[in-house]
Protein backbone atom coordinates (compact mmCIF):
# COMPACT_ATOMS: atom_id res chain seq x y z
CA UNK A 1 0.00 0.00 0.00
CA UNK A 2 3.11 2.21 1.21
CA UNK A 3 4.27 1.82 -2.93
CA UNK A 4 1.30 2.42 -4.43
CA UNK A 5 0.10 5.80 -1.99
CA UNK A 6 3.78 7.22 -3.10
CA UNK A 7 3.77 6.14 -6.72
CA UNK A 8 0.36 8.16 -6.81
CA UNK A 9 1.37 11.09 -4.88
CA UNK A 10 4.54 11.56 -7.28
CA UNK A 11 2.39 10.86 -10.28
CA UNK A 12 -0.26 14.24 -8.96
CA UNK A 13 2.45 16.20 -8.17
CA UNK A 14 3.88 15.57 -11.45
CA UNK A 15 0.80 16.61 -13.27
CA UNK A 16 -1.17 19.27 -14.43
CA UNK A 17 1.49 21.67 -13.42
CA UNK A 18 1.06 25.07 -11.32
CA UNK A 19 -2.95 25.35 -12.37
CA UNK A 20 -3.04 21.68 -10.26
CA UNK A 21 -1.45 22.84 -7.68
CA UNK A 22 -3.10 25.97 -7.17
CA UNK A 23 -6.45 23.81 -7.79
CA UNK A 24 -5.08 21.38 -4.88
CA UNK A 25 -4.39 24.26 -2.40
CA UNK A 26 -7.95 25.59 -3.17
CA UNK A 27 -9.68 22.52 -2.26
CA UNK A 28 -7.38 21.97 0.97
CA UNK A 29 -9.19 25.32 2.08
CA UNK A 30 -12.24 23.82 2.91
CA UNK A 31 -11.00 21.70 5.56
CA UNK A 32 -9.06 24.57 7.37
CA UNK A 33 -10.66 26.64 10.65
CA UNK A 34 -11.36 29.47 8.22
CA UNK A 35 -13.50 28.03 6.20
CA UNK A 36 -15.27 26.47 8.85
CA UNK A 37 -15.76 30.06 10.73
CA UNK A 38 -18.17 30.97 7.78
CA UNK A 39 -19.82 28.39 7.17
CA UNK A 40 -20.81 28.08 11.18
CA UNK A 41 -21.03 31.76 11.78
CA UNK A 42 -23.46 32.11 7.95
CA UNK A 43 -25.68 29.15 9.34
CA UNK A 44 -26.11 29.86 12.94
CA UNK A 45 -26.02 33.40 13.15
CA UNK A 46 -28.67 33.87 9.94
CA UNK A 47 -29.98 31.00 8.70
CA UNK A 48 -31.02 28.09 11.29
CA UNK A 49 -29.68 27.93 14.77
CA UNK A 50 -30.41 24.27 15.49
CA UNK A 51 -28.52 23.44 11.87
CA UNK A 52 -25.93 25.63 13.45
CA UNK A 53 -25.74 23.70 16.58
CA UNK A 54 -25.91 20.40 15.16
CA UNK A 55 -22.49 21.53 12.69
CA UNK A 56 -20.47 22.96 15.28
CA UNK A 57 -20.79 20.13 17.61
CA UNK A 58 -20.55 17.36 15.01
CA UNK A 59 -17.72 19.47 13.41
CA UNK A 60 -15.92 19.26 17.56
CA UNK A 61 -16.38 16.08 17.74
CA UNK A 62 -14.84 14.85 14.83
CA UNK A 63 -11.84 17.38 15.23
CA UNK A 64 -11.58 16.32 18.56
CA UNK A 65 -11.48 12.88 17.63
CA UNK A 66 -9.09 12.70 14.99
CA UNK A 67 -6.05 14.86 16.92
CA UNK A 68 -6.63 12.18 19.61
CA UNK A 69 -5.69 9.39 17.24
CA UNK A 70 -3.47 11.35 15.74
CA UNK A 71 -1.50 11.41 18.92
CA UNK A 72 -2.12 7.71 19.13
CA UNK A 73 -0.40 6.68 15.95
CA UNK A 74 2.56 8.98 15.69
CA UNK A 75 3.12 8.49 11.62
CA UNK A 76 5.30 10.63 9.90
CA UNK A 77 3.70 12.41 6.53
CA UNK A 78 5.41 11.41 3.07
CA UNK A 79 7.79 14.37 2.75
CA UNK A 80 9.07 13.96 5.70
CA UNK A 81 10.47 10.21 4.68
CA UNK A 82 13.05 9.45 2.20
CA UNK A 83 11.49 7.52 -0.47
CA UNK A 84 14.11 5.97 -2.94
CA UNK A 85 13.08 5.10 -6.26
CA UNK A 86 9.82 6.59 -6.54
CA UNK A 87 10.83 10.23 -6.80
CA UNK A 88 10.69 13.21 -4.73
CA UNK A 89 7.25 14.16 -2.43
CA UNK A 90 7.34 17.91 -2.18
CA UNK A 91 5.39 19.65 0.93
CA UNK A 92 2.66 21.43 -1.22
CA UNK A 93 0.96 23.07 2.08
CA UNK A 94 3.35 23.84 4.99
CA UNK A 95 1.37 25.57 7.02
CA UNK A 96 -1.12 22.74 7.28
CA UNK A 97 1.20 19.89 7.40
CA UNK A 98 0.88 20.04 11.38
CA UNK A 99 1.01 16.90 13.93
CA UNK A 100 1.10 13.40 12.45
CA UNK A 101 -0.29 11.68 9.78
CA UNK A 102 -2.66 9.12 10.33
CA UNK A 103 -5.91 10.16 9.87
CA UNK A 104 -6.03 12.74 7.66
CA UNK A 105 -7.51 16.00 9.99
CA UNK A 106 -8.65 17.78 6.43
CA UNK A 107 -10.42 15.07 5.14
CA UNK A 108 -11.86 14.20 8.25
CA UNK A 109 -12.73 17.71 8.75
CA UNK A 110 -14.45 18.63 5.58
CA UNK A 111 -16.22 15.18 5.94
CA UNK A 112 -17.81 15.64 8.71
CA UNK A 113 -19.42 19.00 8.18
CA UNK A 114 -20.55 18.37 5.02
CA UNK A 115 -22.07 14.78 5.57
CA UNK A 116 -23.54 16.45 8.52
CA UNK A 117 -25.10 18.91 6.06
CA UNK A 118 -26.37 16.18 4.55
CA UNK A 119 -27.45 14.18 7.14
CA UNK A 120 -29.53 17.63 8.40
CA UNK A 121 -31.31 18.43 5.75
CA UNK A 122 -31.72 15.04 4.10
CA UNK A 123 -31.73 15.72 0.28
CA UNK A 124 -30.33 13.43 -2.28
CA UNK A 125 -28.00 16.73 -3.84
CA UNK A 126 -26.28 17.30 -0.28
CA UNK A 127 -25.06 14.12 -0.22
CA UNK A 128 -23.91 13.89 -3.91
CA UNK A 129 -22.08 17.51 -2.79
CA UNK A 130 -20.23 15.95 0.35
CA UNK A 131 -18.98 12.89 -1.24
CA UNK A 132 -17.48 15.05 -4.48
CA UNK A 133 -15.91 17.39 -1.70
CA UNK A 134 -14.76 13.99 0.00
CA UNK A 135 -12.89 12.63 -2.96
CA UNK A 136 -11.28 16.48 -3.77
CA UNK A 137 -10.22 16.69 -0.35
CA UNK A 138 -8.69 13.00 -0.68
CA UNK A 139 -6.78 13.98 -3.78
CA UNK A 140 -5.68 17.28 -2.72
CA UNK A 141 -4.19 16.20 0.67
CA UNK A 142 -1.85 13.42 -1.60
CA UNK A 143 -1.16 15.59 -4.19
CA UNK A 144 -0.05 18.55 -1.76
CA UNK A 145 2.47 15.75 -0.57
CA UNK A 146 0.94 15.75 3.04
CA UNK A 147 -0.90 12.14 3.23
CA UNK A 148 -0.74 8.41 2.09
CA UNK A 149 -3.54 6.64 0.67
CA UNK A 150 -4.58 4.98 3.96
CA UNK A 151 -4.60 8.37 5.98
CA UNK A 152 -7.86 9.73 3.68
CA UNK A 153 -9.21 6.47 3.15
CA UNK A 154 -9.91 6.37 7.17
CA UNK A 155 -9.99 10.26 7.80
CA UNK A 156 -13.26 10.13 5.29
CA UNK A 157 -14.77 6.79 6.98
CA UNK A 158 -14.42 8.73 9.89
CA UNK A 159 -15.73 11.30 9.15
CA UNK A 160 -18.78 9.78 7.66
CA UNK A 161 -19.28 7.67 10.57
CA UNK A 162 -18.71 10.58 12.90
CA UNK A 163 -21.52 12.61 10.74
CA UNK A 164 -24.48 9.72 10.96
CA UNK A 165 -23.32 8.66 14.39
CA UNK A 166 -23.88 12.53 15.87
CA UNK A 167 -27.09 12.50 13.83
CA UNK A 168 -28.52 9.58 14.97
CA UNK A 169 -28.10 10.31 18.50
CA UNK A 170 -29.00 14.37 18.47
CA UNK A 171 -32.11 13.21 17.01
CA UNK A 172 -33.04 11.41 19.86
CA UNK A 173 -32.39 13.49 21.47
CA UNK A 174 -34.16 16.33 20.08
CA UNK A 175 -36.75 18.91 21.34
CA UNK A 176 -35.19 18.33 25.06
CA UNK A 177 -32.67 20.54 26.05
CA UNK A 178 -31.59 18.60 28.86
CA UNK A 179 -30.88 15.38 27.22
CA UNK A 180 -29.01 17.08 24.27
CA UNK A 181 -26.65 19.31 27.18
CA UNK A 182 -25.63 15.80 28.87
CA UNK A 183 -25.12 14.13 25.75
CA UNK A 184 -22.93 17.10 25.07
CA UNK A 185 -21.03 17.19 28.61
CA UNK A 186 -20.91 13.15 28.10
CA UNK A 187 -18.67 13.76 25.38
CA UNK A 188 -16.44 16.70 26.65
CA UNK A 189 -16.08 13.83 29.48
CA UNK A 190 -15.00 11.43 27.07
CA UNK A 191 -12.16 13.99 25.35
CA UNK A 192 -11.05 14.99 28.86
CA UNK A 193 -8.27 12.42 29.55
CA UNK A 194 -6.25 14.01 26.31
CA UNK A 195 -5.45 17.03 28.59
CA UNK A 196 -3.33 14.94 30.40
CA UNK A 197 -2.00 12.66 28.43
CA UNK A 198 -1.13 14.09 25.65
CA UNK A 199 2.15 16.28 25.24
CA UNK A 200 4.66 17.73 22.91
CA UNK A 201 4.65 19.87 20.21
CA UNK A 202 2.34 16.74 18.37
CA UNK A 203 -0.27 17.78 21.22
CA UNK A 204 -1.33 21.22 20.04
CA UNK A 205 -3.76 20.11 17.11
CA UNK A 206 -5.48 18.42 20.04
CA UNK A 207 -5.98 21.43 22.18
CA UNK A 208 -6.88 23.32 19.85
CA UNK A 209 -9.96 20.75 18.64
CA UNK A 210 -11.11 19.93 22.06
CA UNK A 211 -10.89 23.79 23.33
CA UNK A 212 -12.98 24.86 20.56
CA UNK A 213 -15.86 21.91 21.23
CA UNK A 214 -15.95 23.12 25.05
CA UNK A 215 -16.51 26.48 23.69
CA UNK A 216 -18.92 25.36 21.54
CA UNK A 217 -20.95 23.34 24.40
CA UNK A 218 -20.63 25.75 26.91
CA UNK A 219 -21.81 29.06 24.87
CA UNK A 220 -24.65 27.11 23.16
CA UNK A 221 -26.14 26.21 26.92
CA UNK A 222 -25.76 29.76 27.84
CA UNK A 223 -26.90 31.24 24.77
CA UNK A 224 -30.17 29.14 25.19
CA UNK A 225 -30.15 30.12 28.76
CA UNK A 226 -29.84 33.91 28.53
CA UNK A 227 -29.90 35.49 25.68
CA UNK A 228 -31.90 32.67 23.11
CA UNK A 229 -31.32 35.32 19.47
CA UNK A 230 -33.37 35.11 16.35
CA UNK A 231 -32.75 34.65 13.16
CA UNK A 232 -35.66 35.44 11.52
CA UNK A 233 -34.33 39.34 10.75
CA UNK A 234 -33.83 41.56 7.07
CA UNK A 235 -31.52 40.59 4.83
CA UNK A 236 -29.59 43.20 5.25
CA UNK A 237 -28.96 42.19 8.84
CA UNK A 238 -28.09 39.12 8.56
CA UNK A 239 -25.39 40.52 6.05
CA UNK A 240 -24.18 42.88 8.53
CA UNK A 241 -24.56 39.95 11.28
CA UNK A 242 -22.27 37.77 8.90
CA UNK A 243 -19.03 40.48 7.93
CA UNK A 244 -19.02 42.25 11.01
CA UNK A 245 -19.21 38.44 13.55
CA UNK A 246 -16.66 37.07 11.10
CA UNK A 247 -14.33 39.54 11.63
CA UNK A 248 -14.58 40.01 15.18
CA UNK A 249 -14.25 36.14 15.88
CA UNK A 250 -11.08 35.86 13.37
CA UNK A 251 -10.15 38.90 15.03
CA UNK A 252 -10.09 37.24 18.36
CA UNK A 253 -8.26 33.88 16.88
CA UNK A 254 -5.12 36.33 15.75
CA UNK A 255 -5.33 38.85 18.63
CA UNK A 256 -5.45 35.92 21.46
CA UNK A 257 -2.54 34.15 19.03
CA UNK A 258 0.06 36.43 19.11
CA UNK A 259 -0.55 37.85 22.73
CA UNK A 260 -0.19 34.26 24.14
CA UNK A 261 3.13 34.39 21.67
CA UNK A 262 4.03 37.23 23.59
CA UNK A 263 4.80 35.04 26.64
CA UNK A 264 8.05 33.11 25.12
CA UNK A 265 6.65 29.50 25.86
CA UNK A 266 8.12 26.15 24.50
CA UNK A 267 6.07 25.08 21.53
CA UNK A 268 6.50 21.66 23.26
CA UNK A 269 5.52 22.77 26.59
CA UNK A 270 2.63 21.90 28.71
CA UNK A 271 1.98 25.12 29.49
CA UNK A 272 2.02 26.34 25.99
CA UNK A 273 -0.72 23.64 24.74
CA UNK A 274 -3.21 24.65 27.33
CA UNK A 275 -3.23 28.40 25.99
CA UNK A 276 -3.95 26.82 22.65
CA UNK A 277 -7.05 25.45 24.37
CA UNK A 278 -8.01 28.42 26.14
CA UNK A 279 -7.79 30.49 22.68
CA UNK A 280 -10.28 28.26 20.98
CA UNK A 281 -12.53 28.11 23.41
CA UNK A 282 -12.70 31.45 24.04
CA UNK A 283 -13.00 31.91 19.98
CA UNK A 284 -16.18 29.28 19.76
CA UNK A 285 -17.41 31.08 23.22
CA UNK A 286 -16.98 34.57 20.88
CA UNK A 287 -19.09 32.64 18.48
CA UNK A 288 -21.61 31.24 19.68
CA UNK A 289 -22.49 33.40 23.31
CA UNK A 290 -21.16 37.03 22.87
CA UNK A 291 -21.68 38.08 19.43
CA UNK A 292 -25.22 37.03 19.39
CA UNK A 293 -25.62 38.50 22.85
CA UNK A 294 -24.27 41.80 21.39
CA UNK A 295 -26.62 41.74 18.01
CA UNK A 296 -29.76 40.67 20.08
CA UNK A 297 -29.19 43.66 22.92
CA UNK A 298 -28.92 46.04 19.83
CA UNK A 299 -31.71 44.40 18.69
CA UNK A 300 -29.95 43.40 15.26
Amino acid sequence: MKDFSVDLIVWLQETGGRFFELFWNAVSLLGEEYFYIIVLASIYWTLNKKMGEFLAVSLGIGLSLNNALKNFFMRPRPFEQGEPGHGIIENRRPDTATGSAFPSGHTQGATTLFFSIAAFLNKWKWYVLAIVVMVLMMLSRLALGVHYVEDVLVGGLLGIGVAFGHAYIYAKCKGNDESLHRYYSIIAIVFMPGIFYFQGVEAADFYKAYGLLIGIIIALAMEKKHINFRVDVPWKLKILRIVIGIVLVAGVLILLGRLFGLFGLVEESWFFNLLQFVRYALVAYTGFFIFPGIFHRLGK
